[in-house]
């Protein structure tokens, strides 16, 4: 569901400040409304530490296939599915608020979590 992201605040700043929070600035329209291009948003690093993503949720993540280029998207589902080893083997499935204006899971797969750089947390500058 389509959200308004809050705006980052001085406990974000202080976050930013003491390497907590990275800022990520955002390029295209592929997440128009919710983000427009040259949106700057603030980034937890450390949110899938000890718990997965959630629906909805915005990420910054390395594209599966140019492993230079971060892209931002929505979560659309997390795959939880079992490795041969058994260890968990968690994928998200990404979408673009603005289907027409980008690529995502519907191109290029589900994405596995170390490609996942961190969850949007605020909006610095919309």
């Amino acid at each position: 569901m389509e959200g308004e992201l809050p705006r980052s605040g001085w406990r974000e700043m202080a976050l930013w400040l003491f390497r907590k929070r990275r800022l990520f600035r955002v390029t295209g329209d592929s997440m128009a409304p919710t983000l427009a291009s040259g949106a700057v948003v603030m980034l937890d690093p450390r949110a899938y530490r000890s718990q997965s993503p959630q629906e909805d949720e915005i990420v910054v993540t390395r594209h599966p296939r140019n492993n230079e280029l971060q892209i931002v998207k929505r979560v659309a589902a997390v795959i939880d599915s079992r490795t041969e080893s058994g260890a968990p083997g968690i994928r998200v499935l990404l979408a673009s608020d603005n289907a027409a204006a980008g690529a995502d899971s519907r191109s290029f797969g589900p994405v596995a979590m170390d490609l996942v750089l961190g969850k949007v947390v605020s909006c610095l500058r919309r």
